[in-house]
């Protein structure tokens, strides 16, 4: 038998050997040990001599595979340089693989990755410069300011006086009398408005302050700061006995702010208090960042007037500095990446997974964990807003080859449970996002992490979606790719079967003609030029203890890298058989 027509066995005894790359293709093949029923497979040739060239001349046939593996020249590294065109790193193109704690970046295993591939005549696929998972959520995070909160106060209708409307704050700890204090707050209002500030004792008596020196609080459509000292010596009362006035020094207990002329909207943030001397704010929560406000008050009958504390409204500086930051670490990681890969990688998905499941028409996000916990994942949409493909793509067009083909890939869009309500959902959303007339998606990927059913009605379910699926794509007129495939197996019942427990010739020819169908699927609805190709994800079956479909029969072949009977059902589907 001809050595293309091996698995991986022989290449494995030679791997045991330690020779080199070049003695790998050298040495003397051995047959794969298929016996029985399953003999056949034997006659099967290596999986992409396969595909008819002359129909489908760009068409690659792919596998993921772990960089570690195919560095290390493990059994995956043979079964790849045989059987396919072009790999998917499983993990290594991912921003959590490259960027540390503190942001800085290795594309080492990157480089090595796309280097040695071209020296075995294979090409990169690039996955992925944008999700949600798999980020370094420790330094993403460092990058965001904590959410800024201030006091809103609302006043809904002009009156005849000042004092009609007004805002009090009662200091838990007074100014003493006799102290001099440095008062500070910043401030703004939906118009310009004076606000006088008259602090008195609490017992609705005006100090001295009041008739002389305290200015009005002068509130424009800018935030502003505004600073007042308030002296030992004006720390006092007037008291009149008669037609005798003295001065009684009292402590200043409660901040009244009146504003009755006005309706309109009034915003303070970042009160600060220092006593003459020190530094010490001894103002609590003058920022606003703890949720206790009961100190702010008002007269009972004053029903225009109300106080609440509210974020920094979307668009304000805080969102705008967290953008700015993430777009720049966006520039870096993506221009990075596309150094590294040096020209070599001539595609890559440029979005990850973007639409939600329970709400197949958009974006995920990590608001009350709807996608997903925001503690595993950085939901990039959820800060730069639904237009971040754009920039991503953007990037990409900057600072990669100018033949690069850019994705959006994402998984159910063959989903028969909605209808391929996903798969419609990506798109629009794609629609949306070229809308501008600047970003170009070249293609869509679909993963299709699928399971074949053993209960027929269940299964036909699955197959008219599939197909419903392909023609939705294929009318986009853009690059079709199937990204990640792979099969798992449900009973009847629709509990998934472990690998040890598949064993029957009905349950492995099940799987091998749904490979067989989806691919064949494939071909018979996605016009040729449209046809980027197909990637197999999982070459062998899930071992009990991985984090990626454990236990399950995905492969087509099985831990030894024994073929099984997917691998036919596969070979005959891009044989067109």
């Amino acid at each position: 038998m001809k050595y293309n027509k091996i698995i991986s066995f022989a290449a494995v005894a030679v791997l045991l050997c330690g020779c080199t790359d070049n003695d790998m293709f050298n040495q003397a093949p051995k047959e794969p040990g298929i016996t029985g029923q399953y003999d056949y497979l034997n006659g099967y040739n290596v999986l992409k001599t396969y595909v008819d060239r002359n129909v489908n001349p760009n068409f690659k046939l792919g596998t993921g595979v772990e960089a570690a593996d195919y560095l290390g020249h493990k059994r995956a590294w043979t079964v790849t340089n045989e059987n396919f065109d072009e790999f998917t790193p499983g993990n290594a193109m991912k921003f959590a693989s490259v960027v540390g704690d503190d942001g800085t970046m290795n594309f080492s295993t990157v480089k090595d990755l796309v280097n040695k591939s071209a020296e075995a005549g294979l090409t990169v696929y690039g996955h992925t410069l944008c999700w949600h998972s798999q980020q370094n959520i420790t330094y993403l995070n460092s990058l965001l300011a904590p959410p800024l909160y201030y006091l809103h106060v609302n006043d809904s209708e002009a009156k005849a006086n000042n004092w009609d409307s007004e805002l009090d704050y009662n200091l838990t700890n007074p100014l003493k009398a006799g102290k001099e204090y440095t008062f500070t707050m910043r401030v703004k209002a939906s118009s310009d408005v004076n606000v006088s500030f008259w602090p008195n004792d609490g017992q609705g008596y005006p100090n001295t302050l009041t008739q002389y020196g305290i200015k009005d609080i002068p509130f424009t459509k800018e935030w502003t700061t505004y600073t007042v000292t308030i002296p030992a010596d004006r720390s006092c009362d007037l008291t009149v006995d008669g037609n005798k006035v003295t001065h009684t020094g009292f402590d200043l207990a409660q901040l009244r702010f009146c504003f009755g002329k006005f309706q309109g909207d009034l915003y303070i943030d970042d009160i600060v208090i220092t006593e003459k001397g020190t530094d010490k704010n001894i103002f609590p929560n003058g920022d606003f960042d703890g949720t206790d406000i009961s100190p702010w008050t008002k007269p009972s009958w004053h029903n225009q007037v109300t106080i609440e504390r509210i974020k920094e409204m979307q668009g304000g500086g805080g969102d705008d500095a967290a953008k700015d930051s993430l777009n720049m670490v966006l520039d870096k990681w993506i221009g990075g990446m596309m150094t590294a890969c040096d020209g070599k990688v001539k595609a890559f998905d440029a979005v990850n997974e973007p639409m939600s499941d329970s709400a197949p028409t958009e974006l995920k996000t990590g608001t009350a964990g709807r996608d997903g916990s925001t503690k595993t994942n950085f939901f990039w949409q959820d800060y730069l807003g639904k237009d971040y493909a754009r920039t991503v793509v953007a990037l990409a067009r900057k600072y990669g080859p100018s033949d690069l083909k850019l994705f959006i890939n994402d998984y159910n869009l063959e989903a028969a449970y909605n209808k391929n309500a996903k798969c419609q959902g990506l798109i629009d959303m794609i629609k949306y996002w070229e809308s501008d007339g600047v970003t170009k998606i070249d293609g869509i990927g679909t993963q299709m992490h699928v399971t074949c059913s053993l209960n027929p009605t269940t299964q036909k379910q699955n197959e008219d979606a599939v197909v419903n699926q392909f023609k939705l794509l294929a009318a986009t007129g853009k690059l079709i790719k199937i990204s990640e495939l792979d099969m798992g197996l449900a009973d009847a019942a629709g509990k998934t079967l472990i690998t040890d427990s598949v064993n029957t010739e009905e349950e492995q020819n099940a799987q091998k003609a749904y490979y067989d169908f989806i691919i064949k699927a494939y071909f018979d609805n996605i016009p040729v030029a449209q046809r980027y190709g197909i990637t197999l994800w999982s070459q062998t079956d899930s071992p009990a203890g991985s984090g990626w479909r454990p236990n399950e029969p995905i492969g087509l072949w099985n831990k030894d890298y024994v073929r099984k009977p997917a691998y036919a059902g596969f070979a005959d589907g891009l044989a067109g058989k």
